[in-house]
């Protein structure tokens, strides 16, 4: 049975492994290398059995291990056109390692099939990832989007599992610290999924026949995960959680979670 890892998921890293000790595949790989494998050994997964890598978008948070895990391990890396003349440009892959557009649609690796869908973000090119699993499950891993589009509406309704970006509490945005331009990049339709419009899209997918939920990407300056919660189960008021519906809320680091789906 295969199962979803999230590893990493804040502002601060990122990655999720989707397999089982046998295999899988790997959503970006944004914390050191180091701290991934410790993560993965954990978790009870040895990084070797990892079948591709597989690249939202360039942002560090996404991407600040890759060159040294692909070093070590020479693991296929997966992402758009775009993104991997970026990465190869910045030195972010090792050159030994084969490198695939997902551009072109459905891509097969060993027992597992992805799919990638463009997702808005302020970079030149970002994406989801849509995966069936060897036992016929699909998963869907999608954070860092302003909005959700109707190809991400398409590719997220009927998964077994979504991890979903519920990024920042709205108060908690307007009244921080950040700057002022840099709110409302956060709040704009290249940025990211407040709370509320997270909550909006969960009700979309409970009536779509998703049931299984995952809250990543949360702010650690503007969200909380009490508030991220809250939200989610305001916004699903009309469902019971743990009879009609799962919610698990992504810790931002290594936390041995694993989901089934």
């Amino acid at each position: 049975m295969a199962r979803i890892y999230p590893l990493f998921s804040s502002s601060k890293g990122n990655s999720s492994f989707i397999g089982n000790s046998d295999g899988g595949i790997l959503v970006d790989a944004g914390v050191s290398c180091k701290r991934l494998c410790d993560a993965l050994k954990a978790n009870e997964i040895d990084p070797s059995v990892i079948q591709g890598i597989f690249i939202t978008h360039t942002h560090s948070d996404h991407v600040s291990g890759l060159k040294v895990f692909t070093k070590k391990y020479h693991i296929p890396v997966f992402a758009q056109r775009t993104n991997l003349e970026i990465l190869a440009a910045d030195g972010k892959i090792d050159p030994s390692c084969d490198v695939t557009e997902v551009d072109g649609g459905e891509i097969a690796i060993g027992d597992y099939s992805v799919k990638a869908f463009a997702t808005f973000h302020d970079t030149p090119a970002s994406c989801g990832y849509q995966i069936n699993t060897p036992d016929g499950k699909k998963v869907c891993v999608c954070t860092d989007l302003g909005t959700v589009t109707n190809e991400v509406d398409i590719h997220l309704s009927g998964c077994d599992l979504v991890l979903l970006e519920s990024n920042y509490d709205e108060s908690m945005l307007k009244n921080g610290s950040y700057p002022y331009e840099l709110k409302r990049r956060i709040a704009s339709d290249h940025g990211h999924l407040s709370n509320a419009d997270c909550g909006e899209q969960l009700k979309k997918l409970m009536r779509a026949g998703t049931y299984k939920f995952i809250l990543g990407h949360l702010s650690q300056e503007n969200n909380t995960p009490l508030q991220a919660e809250s939200s989610a189960v305001n916004a699903l008021a009309e469902y019971q959680r743990n009879s009609d519906y799962i919610l698990h809320i992504a810790k931002p680091e290594g936390s041995g979670m694993a989901v089934a789906f």
